[in-house]
Parts: C-alpha cells; structure tokens; sequence
C-alpha cells in the first residue's frame, strides 16, 4: 500500500474517476497507509496522525471517547483489519475546527501582553526574563546569541537593550517597557520560546 504526501490531499485517480474500495495506489510518498472504503479515501489512526501533523499519542488523545465530543474527532468510515478507517475529508475538516483555532488561540494567549507604566522606562533582564518564564541561565543564553547581531547594532535573538553598563557580577541590561512589549506580542514560539523578532522593533 502507497500513501499520499502527509501535508496535502491524496491524489485522484487518473480521470478523475471514484475510486473503488480496496488499497489505493496514489504514488511514492511517505509511510502512510491509505485506502478506499465506501467510496472514500482514507487512512488509519497512525495516517492521521501523519497526515495533521501530529504524534500518535496526541491523536489517540483527541480520538477518545471521553475527548471526542469536546474535539469532535471525526467517526471512522469503517472497521477493518482491526483497524479505524477515517475519511481524508473529514480529517481536512478536523484541522480546520480544532486544530487550526487552537493553534491560533494559543498564540494569542501567549503573546499578547499590555505592560503597565511608563514605555519608556527601563527594565531589567530580570524583569525581562521573568515576562518570558524563563530563569537567568536560559536568559544568559538568549543573550549570547545575540551578541553578534547586538555588536552589529541590531536586534538579535533578543532586541538589542537601551542601556548597558557595568555592574557587580557582569554587564548590566536595560530594555524600554514599550519595546520589550512589542517583541512579546510580536515574536514567533512559545511562552518560554524567543523566537526570532521581526525587523524593526527598535
């Protein structure tokens, strides 16, 4: 049995015709398992986790049937070989109704913050890394990073701070309350994640 590429819909068969149930051949691809069932393409539990881009233990998850009504994990068009054989159409509608909307709704969780004070003032690594929930020593790394691009005078993995100045212990640093929130809501990645900020947060 041949599969579909994981990030796309399954090929049609030549003509366009409605494929027949049984195995499909639908070209080289990776190591999904697919075939027609009632008319309709389809893949098993482990395809589907292939084909949305996400681990098997994730899709057990959501398939349960304790989660499904909250997922709305779509029903299998089959049972055979011991398997559940769900639809390529109705997984593409899964993604779009709760993969896709939570994906976007924990990005805006994460990365939209309002800092109170003065947008001017100065804030301490401290203060930085403590908005980002990271300790000092994964903070230091953040840092080191983007030491090139700092000496360069740019934005780096981290914007380049306002101020530096020697203090007991190292450099000390200082970032403008408005520019710290603007890399936040702006930056790509988790809550413990940088990322990269776009250009011109400066």
């Amino acid at each position: 049995m041949t599969s579909a590429q994981p990030t796309g819909r399954p090929a049609r068969t030549a003509g366009g015709k409605q494929p027949t149930d049984g195995p499909c051949t639908c070209g080289a691809g990776s190591g999904m398992e697919e075939r027609v069932v009632n008319g309709r393409r389809c893949t098993n539990r482990p395809g589907a986790a292939e084909y949305l881009q996400r681990s098997l233990q994730t899709i057990n998850l959501v398939a349960s049937p304790k989660r499904r009504p909250e997922t709305g994990w779509p029903n299998y068009v089959d049972k055979q070989d011991g398997q559940e054989w769900y639809a390529f159409d109705d997984l593409d509608a899964f993604r779009a109704s709760h993969l896709d909307i939570k994906q976007a709704g924990r990005r805006a969780r994460v990365h939209q913050i309002s800092l109170d004070g003065d947008p001017d003032e100065l804030m301490s690594a401290k203060d930085f890394y403590t908005l980002l929930g990271v300790d000092a020593r994964t903070f230091s790394s953040y840092v080191d990073k983007s030491k090139p691009a700092w000496h360069e005078d740019r934005d780096g993995y981290l914007p380049k701070p306002d101020k530096q100045e020697p203090g007991r212990g190292g450099v000390q640093r200082h970032w403008r309350r408005r520019r710290v929130q603007s890399w936040i809501n702006n930056r790509p990645g988790s809550a413990s994640s940088p990322g990269r900020p776009p250009h011109g947060t400066r």
